[in-house]
C-alpha cells in the first residue's frame, strides 16, 4: 500500500507540472509569429497606409505653402 505522504506529494508534483505546462503554453503564444499570413498581409496594409500618409502630407505641405506665399506676397 503507498502511504499517504507520497500520494499527496505525487499529486503535488503533477499539479505543478500541469501548471508549468499551461504557462509555457501561454508564453509560447505570446511570442509573434514572424511568418504568418495575417502578419504579412498586416505588415503590407500598414507600409501602404504609411505611403499614402507621407504623400497626402507633401502635398498639404505643398499647398499650404504655396497658399502662404500667395497670402505674404499680397500684404507687402
Amino acid at each position: 500500500m503507498i502511504p499517504v505522504g507520497d500520494f499527496l506529494f505525487e499529486a503535488e508534483r503533477r499539479k505543478d507540472e500541469i501548471i508549468a505546462q499551461a504557462e509555457q503554453y501561454r508564453l509560447a503564444r505570446q511570442i509573434p509569429r514572424h511568418n504568418s499570413p495575417i502578419r504579412k498581409i498586416y505588415q503590407r496594409l500598414l507600409a501602404r497606409l504609411g505611403e499614402l500618409l507621407v504623400t497626402w502630407g507633401s502635398q498639404l505641405q505643398t499647398r499650404f505653402a504655396t497658399e502662404s506665399n500667395t497670402t505674404q506676397g499680397n500684404c507687402i
